[in-house]
This record gives C-alpha cells, sequence and structure tokens, in this order.
C-alpha cells in the first residue's frame, strides 16, 4: 500500500500523540527516506514541539507567561470527531 505525502504528514503527526503500528512506522521510515518535502515536515514539526515544550517549562525557570488554557471536552471531542471523518475520507479515496 502506497501512502500519499499527505497521508504520511498525518502519521507522522499522529505518532506524537500515539504509538504507530509497526506497519505505519516502516511506512513513515521509508517514505522520509526518499521524500525531502516530508522529512523537512516532520523536522519543522519537531522543532515545533521543542519549542511548545520549552514554552510550557517557561513558568518552571520563574518567567512568566500567560494562563495555560485548555479546550473544553465538547470542543476536544468535536475537533477529535472531524479529524476522524476527515482521516476516513482519506481512506476511501484510494
Amino acid at each position: 500500500m502506497k501512502l500519499s505525502c499527505k497521508d504520511i504528514c498525518f502519521m507522522v503527526s499522529e505518532s506524537h500523540d500515539r504509538k504507530l503500528t509497526l506497519r505505519e512506522r516502516i511506512s513513515v521510515k521509508t517514505h522520509l527516506l526518499m521524500c525531502n518535502a516530508c522529512k523537512r515536515m516532520a523536522r519543522q514539526l519537531e522543532l515545533l514541539r521543542a519549542a511548545s515544550q520549552r514554552y510550557g517549562s517557561a513558568d518552571k525557570e520563574g518567567t512568566s507567561r500567560p494562563e495555560r488554557q485548555t479546550l473544553s471536552k465538547e470542543a476536544s471531542a468535536r475537533i477529535l470527531s472531524r479529524l476522524r471523518d476527515n482521516t476516513n475520507d482519506h481512506a476511501n479515496d484510494d
């Protein structure tokens, strides 16, 4: 099964929230070996993640930052539902 760049980018992003299956990890690694655009996107995502983690730890170092805000459970559920719907739509494109 050949995955598109869009699929790979989604899986790279997903890998920060859940453990990918062995098949998914192999697909991502193989694709990243061949696709410089996706490799660049994966590096940018890592940079954003590292920056957000540093931002999150700023209060531990005595640096002020805005109060932490979280989404309501309803908003989180809506976002998750749309992501799943979008994923299912792309699965049907093949």
